[in-house]
């Protein structure tokens, strides 16, 4: 899918890395990040929460390919949000985030 990207329009490339992208996301990071591995996967110099994409550019380039810093993500997604959850101050808070679109005067 990456080769042929500048050749032509390929649907089934980019709907590969797209959920490629997302499943990677998902089942890994965030579980990894939550301390979803440290205590069941034999590798845990990899896959422990506090290693996972940390310590090198290589770490975080093969791991954590975001622009969001791991370690930012950790502050804001494990301590803000969980502590937090469906309270004003969650950072996710949907009916707090989109105040401003229900309030403004548009049809």
């Amino acid at each position: 899918g990456m080769l042929t990207m500048g050749l032509s329009v390929n649907f089934a490339a980019i709907i590969g890395l797209s959920t490629w992208t997302f499943t990677r996301w998902t089942m890994i990071a965030h579980h990894t990040c939550h301390g979803g591995y440290d205590k069941c996967h034999p590798n845990k110099k990899r896959w422990h929460r506090f290693k996972f994409a940390i310590g090198s550019f290589w770490r975080r380039l093969f791991d954590w390919f975001d622009w969001m810093m791991p370690e930012a993500w950790n502050v804001e997604h494990n301590n803000r949000h969980h502590y937090n959850l469906s309270e004003l101050e969650d950072p996710d808070l949907v009916e707090n985030n989109l105040q401003e679109l229900r309030e403004m005067k548009a049809p």
